[in-house]
């Protein structure tokens, strides 16, 4: 008996309670103002198998509504069929008032009035249907409600669709709608009117300048455009207003957006030229994104809409991630890139995930692609100035370096002429003294007799060794400035190079009676090409014996800077010294000293020790305190390792 009760007392509050759910509580619209939110004051009823009529609802499944704890109502992709029950109390209503749906990409639709005759009028709408179906010419869902006769009135809603079902339904006064509807249009008109403008602007400039990175622009702004007009109602409330299918390749839009981004990327940030690699991967993507389009043929929804949410998803992190990466390896023209896009792709992504149900749905979401829109329009505007402006300064440098390319060009060229009119002047001299020696051998040789054939013929020789000297040197020296890699160094002791060529010069040493002194360290190791080096150590001391006074001395010192890390050799003797203007030309190629009548020396000697030592790193150059007074080559070198004493 007990037991008995308690499932008796069971039924019964189940009973109260579906008796309570069915009871909605009406909205009084007394002192309410020009506008109600609605969605916090409705009941949700699911039909999973969306066959349910309308008695249906009303009667066999009452009990089974819930109530709605949210304003925004955030169904998200179902196959479900969604009732929606309110009731209005309009006793004390002053005029007409209104239901509106803001979000105006719902494919289905339609409220159930009472007609007074215990039935009820049907008011199918959507963004599947015809624009004319519609109770009023709005792009929202706008529906008269029966507030004249007053009373308490229960309405019904029937939502279905295959993308997303999100609502934000709101009562308003008949004041209230127009300054919503005022508002709106003002705020939208000047949206689009952006957007139109600086779609012709790019054009123009486009035509103009033949950029193509404007006709991308151009690409993107047109996909923006029509996406907004899409999702926001215009395009069926004006374009296509009995062509409603048109609504269903709003995903259009994603891949035309997605595509020209990628290709203005390519160009604004100048990857193939800058970043070949971010550039590779810019193709791959759009060989995706081909791909992705043509699946999207294929699928239905709503895994049609999943895979273009994927795809604007993808294009977020991509080319934020891209943005950011370019930006912080020095191309600074990318900071407005990033800042235009960041924020633009934040708000396609909060647009996304807002539609897919995976955040909480707010009245700003399907303002959200206009915000960032509007942004990335005044951005990417200041950015293609900037890029603009940059590569204008980019220009100029690079005019600058042709500039100071072509001047530098020209000193050379002119030098070249220099050497070439000094080559041509030392040749012709050169040749012609040993074919004065010739026509003099050939005057003497008129005569028979022993001696004179023997001055004939050493006369010949000499002209013909000189000839062969000159040639041979010339070719050297040509050959060791024109190559384009220097010679393998190593370490190299100066101390034991210069002794050796001294032990081989022994015996003019001591028949000119001079003093040679080496005071180099003989730890001293310095980096240089050992044969080459040796080269430069004959032609100083050769110079150094041939110009120096009988009885004089040569003194060959050393001196370290670990701190730079060179050597710094000195060949000095007491010779005929220089003037300063000879020192000024002394390393040129073809330079003598004094009277070109002599026989021996090219003038190629010092020149041909500078470019040896230059191209190892190293300094050649001359010092004397005047002519009579000495002369002095120095010689700076890298070191190669060193311990000891700076000189001894």
């Amino acid at each position: 008996m007990r037991k008995f009760h308690l499932v008796v007392f069971a039924v019964l509050a189940l009973l109260c309670s579906a008796a309570q759910a069915i009871q909605p509580e009406p909205v009084v619209l007394k002192g309410a103002g020009e506008e109600v939110v609605l969605g916090d004051r409705m009941q949700i009823l699911e039909d999973p198998e969306s066959h349910w009529s309308l008695d249906q609802v009303r009667n066999q499944f009452a009990s089974r509504f819930r109530n709605s704890d949210t304003s925004a109502l955030n169904f998200g992709f179902t196959d479900s069929t969604i009732w929606l029950r309110f009731s209005v109390d309009a006793t004390d209503a002053d005029g007409s008032w209104f239901l509106v749906e803001r979000y105006p990409i719902l494919d289905e639709l339609t409220l159930y009035v009472p007609d007074g005759d215990g039935g009820f009028d049907e008011f199918p709408v959507g963004d599947t249907r015809p624009f004319s179906l519609r109770p009023m010419d709005h792009r929202a869902f706008v529906f008269s409600l029966n507030t004249e006769n007053g009373g308490e009135t229960e309405y019904y809603l029937k939502l279905r669709g295959k993308g997303a079902l999100n609502m934000m339904p709101m009562l308003y006064s008949a004041k209230g709608l127009v300054e919503y509807t005022y508002v709106e249009q003002l705020i939208q008109g000047l949206f689009y009117g952006s957007l139109v403008i600086m779609l012709v602007y790019n054009l123009m400039l486009f035509l103009s300048l033949r950029d193509n990175v404007h006709l991308h622009f151009v690409m993107f702004l047109g996909g923006i455009i029509f996406f907004n007009i899409t999702v926001s109602g215009y395009g069926l409330q004006f374009l296509w207003p009995e062509t409603p299918k048109i609504n269903e390749y709003f995903w259009l839009a994603t891949y035309v957006i997605a595509m020209s981004l990628a290709l203005y990327t390519r160009q604004f940030l100048q990857l193939a030229q800058r970043f070949p690699r971010y550039d590779r991967l810019l193709r791959h993507y759009l060989i995706m994104i081909g791909v992705a389009f043509l699946l999207q043929w294929v699928l239905q929804p709503p895994y049609s809409y999943h895979l273009s949410t994927l795809v604007a998803l993808m294009t977020v992190v991509l080319f934020s991630w891209l943005g950011w990466t370019v930006w912080r390896q020095g191309f600074h023209v990318a900071r407005l890139y990033v800042l235009a896009w960041s924020v633009f792709l934040l708000t396609v992504f909060l647009f996304a995930i807002g539609n897919l149900g995976l955040m909480p749905y707010h009245v700003i979401v399907p303002y959200l692609p206009h915000i960032g829109a509007l942004w990335v329009v005044v951005m990417l505007s200041l950015a293609l100035g900037d890029r603009i402006r940059f590569l204008e300064n980019e220009r100029k440098q690079l005019a600058l370096e042709a500039q100071q390319n072509l001047e530098r060009h020209l000193s050379d060229i002119e030098q070249m002429n220099q050497d070439k009119s000094m080559f041509l002047q030392y040749i012709s001299h050169e040749l012609n003294t040993p074919i004065n020696w010739i026509g003099a051998a050939d005057s003497l040789g008129s005569h028979n007799g022993e001696d004179s054939d023997v001055d004939v013929w050493a006369m010949v020789r000499k002209g013909q060794k000189r000839l062969i000297g000159i040639v041979g040197t010339s070719l050297r020296y040509f050959d060791i400035s024109d190559r384009n890699q220097p010679p393998p160094v190593g370490s190299c002791q100066p101390m034991w190079m210069l002794d050796a060529l001294v032990r081989e010069h022994s015996d003019r040493i001591e028949q000119s009676g001079l003093t040679l002194r080496n005071r180099i360290s003989p730890n001293l190791r310095v980096r240089a090409s050992e044969s080459e080096l040796r080269e430069v150590f004959a032609m100083a001391l050769d110079n150094a014996l041939r110009f120096s006074a009988e009885g004089g001395s040569i003194e060959m010192v050393s001196e370290v800077d670990v701190a730079e890390g060179f050597a710094h050799l000195v060949i000095r003797d007491e010779g005929k010294g220089a003037t300063a203007d000879q020192l000024e030309h002394i390393m040129e190629p073809f330079f003598v000293m004094g009277s070109r009548h002599h026989e021996e020396g090219f003038g190629l000697s010092l020149a041909m020790a500078r470019v040896m030592v230059e191209q190892v790193g190293g300094q050649l150059w001359a010092e004397s305190p005047g002519p009579g007074r000495g002369f002095s080559l120095h010689l700076r070198l890298p070191l190669a390792e060193y311990s000891g004493a700076g000189a001894e």
